[in-house]
């Protein structure tokens, strides 16, 4: 397991079952070096298949690549430097690396995703209008975190502000809902709370991470309409401030808790 350790400036690395892990990228003392982390804001991660490691770096407005075993990052995404132009990244957050290693990456104060293919130093908006935000189907509004079906080229895009998720297809003008209602927080199967991590199975069914409600989500696919599948006291356990929500190869969910200092897992449904 491999987790942001946002407030440690670090990412740390967990065998199955062990009490104590590995520091595999950043130094614990936050910076803008390329060995560091920024002082706050480690908000979401990927890990490819050779165990390398982008890291949402969201303060230094950049995307870093450590590779298995490296001692500093490497440049991926951004300038350090937050700003709207297609060579920068501001407050990016969710992130994800496809099979060809072009990473995709939502930005949370550009309320877009962009694209950026291997060794390219500019991006391309391929969800969203740069700099406008809204509640209709072609904009985002505070886009977080990121799944990316790339078998469809489909996009699911945790639309944080509108409290929805939504369905965009990469390099489309407009998105489809899967769900929440746009621009109505609740708490009711059908609502969301502004929605940070989600994930979606093998059957495409999805999970939300309802960071607003303190609870996970899950939706059937196709269906607008939720579970509560973990917190809010559902078997007995309360989340306290849940950021992400991921699956092993099992089912089982996994939620990292800011506020809890710790990683919970909730057996298969």
């Amino acid at each position: 397991m491999y987790i942001s350790d946002s407030g440690n400036f670090r990412i740390m690395y967990y065998l199955l079952n062990a009490a104590s892990g590995t520091l595999v990228a950043g130094t614990g003392v936050g910076g803008t070096a390329l060995n560091q982390l920024a002082v706050t804001g480690i908000r979401y991660l990927y890990v490819d298949v050779n165990q390398s490691i982008y890291i949402n770096d969201a303060y230094n407005n950049r995307i870093v690549r450590w590779a298995s075993g490296g001692s500093t990052g490497v440049l991926k995404a951004g300038t350090g430097t937050g700003g709207s132009a297609l060579t920068q990244v501001n407050y990016p957050y969710g992130i994800w690396v496809d099979s060809t290693s072009n990473i995709f990456v939502t930005e949370l104060s550009n309320h877009r995703v962009t694209k950026w293919a291997p060794s390219s130093s500019t991006g391309v908006v391929v969800a969203g209008v740069s700099g406008s935000s809204g509640l209709t189907t072609n904009l985002l509004f505070s886009p977080a975190g990121l799944y990316y079906d790339e078998a469809n080229q489909d996009l699911y895009i945790a639309n944080n502000g509108a409290s929805t998720v939504v369905k965009w297809t990469a390099g489309a003008s407009n998105g489809t809902i899967v769900a929440g209602v746009s621009g109505s927080t609740g708490s009711s199967a059908n609502k969301l709370n502004g929605p940070t991590g989600i994930t979606l199975d093998q059957w495409k069914n999805l999970y939300v991470n309802d960071r607003g409600n303190n609870r996970i989500q899950f939706f059937c696919h196709g269906s607008l309409t939720g579970v509560t599948i973990a917190g809010n006291g559902t078997g007995g356990t309360l989340l306290s401030g849940p950021y992400d929500v991921k699956l092993d190869s099992k089912q089982n969910v996994y939620v990292p808790e800011y506020g809890g200092g710790r990683v919970t897992k909730f057996a298969k449904l």
